[in-house]
């Protein structure tokens, strides 16, 4: 179970840290959808290029 639901897409942090980007190229206060888009997994699309190699503890 648990395995199911880490190796899921981490959508709604993905759509914050665009929206993060959005508002950074805007000019506009950026910093809380990042916080935003971190609390949510969007930083997780970075590792899921590595097949979940070294996951197993």
């Amino acid at each position: 179970m648990y395995g199911a639901a880490t190796k899921g897409l981490p959508i709604v942090g993905i759509i914050f840290l665009v929206l993060a980007l959005v508002k950074f190229l805007q000019g506009d206060d950026w910093i809380v959808w990042l916080l935003l888009g971190f609390l949510m997994g969007g930083f997780g699309i970075f590792g899921l290029g590595n097949g979940g190699k070294g996951d197993d503890a």
